[in-house]
């Protein structure tokens, strides 16, 4: 049970980290998340979640292989 929740919480920043590194590097806005922005009527925040929700994605899908491979030993 352990080994399954720290696969998933590593699986999940590993995929948002590689997400918003591609995000960042190629200027891709989607997949970047800026807290807050200088502008000349004062600061705004925003950003993309899509990179979490497609991580959260990718993990219960990496949770379900590793679960189904562990019941099949």
């Amino acid at each position: 049970m352990v080994k399954t929740v720290i696969l998933g919480f590593l699986s999940f920043f590993l995929v948002s980290y590689l997400l918003l590194s591609i995000g960042y590097k190629f200027q891709i806005e989607w997949l970047m998340f800026q807290y807050y922005e200088e502008t000349p009527t004062g600061f705004s925040t925003g950003g993309s979640v899509i990179p979490f929700i497609i991580a959260i994605i990718v993990t219960f899908f990496i949770g379900e292989s590793y679960h189904k491979r562990q019941n099949s030993k």
